[in-house]
């Protein structure tokens, strides 16, 4: 078995795990906005942060592991300018980007200071299915 294929594998693992957790957390929040018990608010934030501390370290091991398998190429020049690897690369730091809002989101409903509704909340949890979609095709396609 190749090491290309080893890494390619946690890749994969890892990525879905760290979208599993991306599209679960925006739904918390909206759970959270929504409820009017604060005893379920406080159990929600409790869930959040759990949930932020766990997708943290996925999102590193998948990013780790996508960047170990461009360095097993003979010329890594040529595969980091391909325009697939660019748009993952984009997809990637858009969704670092979309977790730090989230963490953003979280502190701010931890300090009841947020004022998004609960609709808007819907909307920006689809967000990240755009992402993995650009992704998915730029891995598939190799555009």
């Amino acid at each position: 078995m190749s090491l290309y294929l080893i890494y390619k594998t946690l890749h994969i693992l890892f990525m879905v795990s760290w979208f599993a957790g991306i599209f679960y957390l925006p739904r918390l929040f909206v759970y959270h906005v929504e409820s009017e018990s604060l005893d379920v608010q406080n159990q929600l934030s409790v869930m959040e942060k759990k949930l932020f501390k766990f997708i943290t370290p996925l999102g590193i091991l998948a990013v780790v592991f996508g960047i170990l398998m461009g360095l097993l190429s003979s010329d890594l020049g040529a595969f980091f300018s391909q325009n697939w690897i660019i748009a993952k690369l984009v997809v990637v730091l858009a969704l670092i980007g979309y977790q730090t809002f989230c963490w953003k989101i979280l502190k701010e409903l931890t300090s009841q200071d947020h004022h998004w509704t609960g609709f808007k909340l819907r909307l920006f949890n689809e967000a990240p299915v755009l992402l993995l979609l650009v992704g998915i095709i730029a891995a598939v396609f190799k555009f």
